[in-house]
This record gives structure tokens, sequence and C-alpha cells, in this order.
């Protein structure tokens, strides 16, 4: 049966009624009912009759329609509708669902780097740094004067920064504002490049304590048991650090001490004023150069000594005067950075240094003092430095060391006899001293094998270093205790393989 909408419906039924009414008013001639209207030669065969709401009769149509039966019309759901097949046939199979060729998964392309934000505000929390300074990189220099006065900053410096390729201005804030409360102020300005706190940093030595006035015996004494520790005499053997030029970011040194005699070649002040104290630095010196009754890392190397920071080992240096100190390094031809001090992340510091990797400076910086599982330190934690541990005669990890999967190595760094200001000795500990032992070993790599990189050094450090702790590396000695009679042995094999 044919299926039929609900309108459709009422019309079939409309005129069939119409046909039926029709069909019995020209049999028995009689007039038509329900409204209908009677039209002149209507009532014989041939002729047609139009009645109100119940359809058109067509001329001739009368007969060929007449019904046999009565006229049934069903109504369906139009959405419900479904083919029907003649009775006793058997239903045919419902071919098998095509199933859609899947494509492979799309690669998942590999996440955008989040953006960092120009302007470095730090947590509320942090102290380190200089509460009425802040280091400027503007866009265009010439809207350099805009840009202060609209922020209510006075400069006090402008550097050129080569490494980091970079122009900073160091300006005072005004108005009583603290840097945080400016940099948040400077966070919308689209001039300003980058922006940040001049943070601090501080040296990484226990208390030294004077041993003796008098220059102490032969360099056999047990005090000197980083030579044989770390394997120093063997190296030696093969190489001094002859011209290699080691960059010395402390305190300043005592070059007129015994041990540093002709050591130091160039000197570099970042710190203004004049100062007594140069403790540390003559610490690191002796540790990097010593050429008399002690024997340094690197006894022939030459030392460039630039002083960022103070005096004695509580002395602090900010980020300015050791970018200062680093830039003017690289541009006497310093092939290692000693950095034996630690403090806060810093983004230009990090520029600095990746300038340096490119040069194929080896920066080399102490883990901290701060201890175990407490909050890493920089410049340590930067990808582009080589980061140094200590160790005591024993092996055993100064207790005071920060730990971190960045750590590379360790050296020996207690109790070690170390050059004093005005002649003395001094005993040191620290992961300071510690760094500065593996600076000098990296000077004796870069004599015999000059086209080593930072990358090439941490990989021969890693493979010849003595297992320490549990096997493998791991984050409180890194790769274990550097080996420098081998270090030194691969890195010359590694030149001679070299067409």
């Amino acid at each position: 049966m044919r299926k039929l909408g609900f309108a459709t419906a009422l019309t079939a039924l409309t005129l069939g009624l119409g046909l039926a009414e029709a069909q019995a008013q020209f049999r028995g001639n009689t007039p038509m009912t329900g409204g209908g209207v009677r039209v002149p030669g209507g009532g014989g065969r041939g002729g047609f009759g139009i009645g109100l709401g119940a359809g058109i009769l067509v001329p001739g149509l009368i007969e060929a329609v007449r019904p046999r039966g009565p006229v049934y019309v069903e109504e369906y759901d139009v959405e419900e509708e479904r083919p029907r097949r003649p009775r006793g046939t058997k239903a045919r199979p419902k071919p098998a669902p095509k199933v859609a060729r899947q494509a492979p998964p799309p690669r998942q392309a590999r996440p955008a780097a989040p953006r960092v934000p120009p302007v470095s505000i730090p947590v509320a929390s942090e102290q380190r740094l200089v509460p009425e300074e802040v280091l400027i990189e503007v866009k265009n220099p010439a809207s350099a004067e805009a840009v202060l006065r609209r922020h209510r900053l006075t400069q006090l410096a402008q550097t050129r920064f080569e490494l980091a390729n970079t122009t900073i201005i160091r300006a005072r804030i005004e108005g009583g504002r603290t840097a945080r409360q400016a940099l948040q102020q400077m966070a919308g300005d689209a001039r300003i490049a980058s922006a940040q706190p001049n943070y601090v940093y501080t040296l990484q030595e226990e208390a030294q304590k004077v041993a003796v006035s008098e220059p102490p015996p032969p360099p056999a004494r047990k005090e000197q048991y980083v030579l044989d520790k770390l394997g120093l005499t063997g190296a030696q053997k093969l190489a001094s650090g002859e011209k290699i030029r080691i960059a010395l970011v402390d305190t300043g040194v005592d070059d007129a001490h015994p041990e540093l005699s002709g050591a130091v070649v160039a000197r570099f002040e970042a710190v203004t004023g004049e100062t007594n104290s140069r403790e540390h630095g003559t610490a690191m010196a002796g540790a990097l150069v010593a050429r008399a009754s002690l024997r340094g890392a690197a006894p022939q190397a030459q030392l460039l000594s630039a002083r960022a920071f103070g005096g004695d080992a509580k002395s602090s240096g900010t980020s300015f005067q050791i970018l200062q100190s680093l830039d003017w390094a690289a541009g006497q031809g310093a092939r290692v950075f000693n950095l034996s001090f630690a403090g806060p992340q810093d983004r230009l510091m990090g520029r600095e240094l990746e300038g340096a990797r490119a040069r194929k400076i080896v920066s080399v910086a102490a883990m901290g003092n701060a201890g175990p599982n407490t909050p890493v330190l920089y410049p340590a934690a930067e990808a582009s430095v080589l980061a140094v541990t200590a160790t005591d005669a024993a092996d055993a990890v100064f207790s005071r060391a920060n730990t971190g999967n960045h750590v590379a190595i360790s050296a020996p760094g207690v109790d070690v006899i170390a050059a004093a200001p005005s002649g003395q000795y001094a005993f040191s500990s620290g992961t300071s001293i510690a760094t500065a032992h593996v600076a000098g070993l990296v000077a004796l790599m870069l004599e015999r094998n000059p086209d080593l990189d930072l990358a090439g050094v941490k990989r021969i450090l890693a493979a010849t270093a003595q297992d320490l702790g549990p096997k493998g590396f791991d984050a409180t000695y890194g790769a274990g205790r550097a080996n420098a009679e081998a270090a030194v042995a691969r890195a010359a094999e590694e030149a001679a393989k070299r067409p």
C-alpha cells in the first residue's frame, strides 16, 4: 500500500468521497449534497460536476476509476518508511558494512616552547637582588631616554655585552619602589626587549682557617691529597696548561704571593673601590696555577683575574659586575671560565654563558654549598656550563654540597691546603675549590686538544671518571670523581686521530 503523509491521505480520502457521491448522483440523477453545485450537462455520462470541498470530477474519469470496493487510505510516519518485499520471498542478506580504511594517526607536532615574557619579575620572597636597581634592554636605542622617563628610572651605566649580543642599561629605581614593583609596571611596555633585577651572587667556600705563615713542606704532605686523588701527577706529565688562559671571576688575587709569581697576565676591576681582602680569589688562583711549594692543577696556565666580588668568602657580586667580567675575559682570549659562585637564575647571564659556549669557552661552575635537597643554584644549573661538586680524601661528598641531575663531575674540595693573602696558607672547603681543580684540568685537556668544546670536555670527563656512589651517573656525584691523567690522555688521543 502506498505510503502517504497525513495531508496527502486526507486529500485522497476527500477525493474518494467526492467520487463516490458523484457516482451515486449520476446513477440516480439526484442532486448533489454537501453543498455541491449542479453544473448544466452534468447529469449524463461524460459530464462533470464540482463538489465544494469534495474534489474535482474530470469528464470520462468516473467510469475509469469506479472502485469495486471501499477505498482505504492508511497513514504512515514518513521517517519510519521501510521497503516491503513480496510474500514468499527470502530476505536478501545485508552486505557486510564496508570498513573505512583508517588513516594513520596524525603526527604529533612538537609543542611550541612557552613564550618567555620579556620582563622577568621575581617572586615576592626573592631577596637575592639589589633592591633599588634593574637591568633593561630596549629594542630601539633611540627610545631609551623615553623608557627611563616613563618608568621613573635613572641610568647608572650602559654597557655592550658581546657574548650576549646586547646592550644593557643599569638603572636606579626612583620613587621608593622595589625592583619587583618597577618591573611589574614595565611588563606592558612594547619598547622593552627585556628587563630583570640586578641579582646578587655569593662565593661558595666555607670560612678559611689560616694554617701557617711559613710555606708548607713539599707537595707530598697529606694535605695535598688532591694530586693523587685527582691523578694530577700523571696528567701534568702530559700537559701543564701552557698558553691556555683561565678567567677567574672572583674577589681578585694577591699576585704577590710566591705561589702565583708570574701567573696573572691581566686584571679587570668590575667592583669599584679598593679592598685589602682577596682571600677567596687567592685560594682559587692557587688551586688553579700554584707553582712553588704547592702545585695547582694547571701550573703553567695564564690567569685572567676579574674582580667581580668584594673581598672575603662572604662577599657578593651582582649580575652586572659578573657580566662585565665575563665579557672582558672573552675579549682577552680566555678558554676557561672559573665560576666559583652561586645564586638565582639570571636570563642575561644564561645568554652570556651560551655565547661563551658558542665560542668554545668552557665554563666551570660550583654546584653550591646550600646543602643537599635544596633548590638548584645558578649558574651551575645552566645547560651551557660544567657543574662540579666537592668530595673529601675518602671520596665522601662534601656535607653541604647541593645535589641535582645537572651535576657533571666530582673533585676534591674538602680541607684542601690553599694559598692565602700576604704569603700565607689556609685550609679551604667547598664546591668553590673543587671547581678550580676541574677548571685547571680542563686547561690541561685543551692544551692537548684545542678543538674541544664544552660537549667534548663533558664527554671525556664522564667516560674516564672513577664512579662513586650508586652505579652509574647520580645526582650526588655526577659521573664520579674526575681522573685527570685518563682525561688528558683521552683528549690527546682524540686530537691525534683527527685528520
